[in-house]
């Protein structure tokens, strides 16, 4: 089994001994990294830890990272990642991932003296993963877990390691388990996140007296940012006599001239003429029916709508809480969300049993759960209802499903 982490680590291990480093004295660092998300089988989180399918590549560069050093041990982050991932675990697929984390690192040795640069990680951040609603995670045969938010508080917990090629640049790579707060959660939340890019350090943090009185000026500080700063405010005034001569405005500041801004009061994108995106899905918010969850162009910015089954004990078509719990929320996306669609409600059995009472059993199953959308309010004619009976694959349940004509 292959692991493409284990290799890059190992190639930019060889080549930053390779490299001398100098003694640098600078304080301010940034991280600019590809993130791997790990989600991990249920409650076993170091379990296929390595297996490919788990992993899934966030595209190059999805983090950045700025740290400032308040000591030679101690360091202030902010680490923040955006991208599109695979939840293995929910079966979620290409979903909106968003990570805020500030925190803490704490090196073992001074980092201006060592090529060799560990630390170890703590924070506590801000998570947001879109696709959670309406969906529900088996944990066994009789329990699951769901919960309908998007929006989590986490800790995030790592070590990672510096390798110094040159004084001033370097590689990074980070590991990190990530536990997620939400309610009766356990670990269902919870996921590992590696990271591996480039890191840069700037900021020089001595001060030279060399025996100065009071009163006494650098001259050639002084000299080289004067310069800087005049040659910025002339490049300001040019802008705005601009600006004006040409009665040219971006009201928006989004970089699109009013009169090419579509969306002249929303700040957008160029290639959106101006108009936003707000879940990032590639269609503008005036084009997209769902302009705030993350969805398909097939389906005009919405994303694909997949009902949770409605599961049956042995030989019973009689519905459970549980089950009609279900039912009131697909009754609601029936009615509100799906106004002109209809629908197939299929019926199965288990191979337990003779055929055609199986295929009589299929039939109740599927108009038991019939007959409750109806009392919620949703249209008869809308749901052909069938009874498939016996599928070893499918077993004791009820499947809704949207007719594609």
């Amino acid at each position: 089994m292959k692991n493409v982490n284990f290799f890059i680590i190992a190639l930019f291990t060889f080549l930053s001994s390779v490299f001398s480093q100098e003694n640098s004295k600078e304080k301010w660092f940034i991280r600019i990294e590809a993130n791997d998300i790990n989600y991990y089988p249920i409650k076993s989180p170091f379990k296929d830890f390595f297996l490919i399918k788990n992993n899934n590549f966030i595209p190059i560069f999805s983090s950045i990272e700025l740290e400032h050093h308040i000591k030679d041990h101690i360091g202030l982050y902010l680490d923040a990642s955006l991208g599109m991932v695979n939840n293995t675990r929910w079966k979620i697929e290409n979903n909106l991932f968003l990570k805020l984390s500030p925190g803490v690192n704490l090196y073992i040795s001074p980092h201006n003296n060592n090529k060799f640069d560990p630390y170890l990680r703590l924070g506590l951040g801000y998570h947001k993963f879109n696709n959670y609603f309406n969906r529900e995670l088996k944990i066994s045969e009789t329990k699951y877990f769901k919960t309908n938010k998007k929006n989590f508080l986490l800790l995030d917990s790592g070590l990672g390691l510096n390798l110094w090629l040159v004084s001033n640049f370097g590689i990074n790579i980070q590991t990190g388990y990530n536990h997620v707060f939400a309610k009766e959660s356990e670990d269902y939340l919870n996921f590992w996140k590696h990271k591996i890019g480039f890191i840069f350090r700037f900021g020089n943090d001595q001060i030279h007296h060399d025996h100065k009185t009071v009163g006494e000026t650098d001259q050639n500080n002084f000299s080289s940012v004067v310069p800087v700063k005049e040659k910025e405010k002339e490049k300001e005034e040019e802008k705005e006599k601009k600006i004006c001569c040409n009665n040219q405005e971006d009201s928006d500041n989004d970089g699109v001239l009013d009169q090419e801004d579509s969306c002249p009061n929303q700040f957008g994108l160029k290639k959106f003429q101006g108009c936003p995106d707000t879940d990032l899905d590639n269609i503008p918010d005036h084009e997209d029916k769902c302009p705030k969850k993350f969805g398909k162009k097939e389906n005009q910015g919405c994303p694909n709508i997949v009902f949770n089954p409605i599961l049956f004990n042995i030989g019973k078509f009689s519905l459970s809480t549980h089950s009609l719990t279900i039912i009131n929320k697909i009754a609601e996306i029936m009615i509100n969300t799906l106004p002109n669609s209809k629908f197939y409600i299929n019926g199965y059995t288990d191979s337990n049993g003779r055929y055609y009472l199986n295929k009589i059993l299929s039939v109740k199953r599927a108009y038991s759960v019939f007959e409750a959308l109806v009392s919620k309010g949703v249209d008869a004619s809308r749901i052909e209802v069938r009874g498939l009976g016996i599928e070893k694959k499918k077993g004791r349940r009820v499947e809704i499903i949207i007719r594609k004509s």
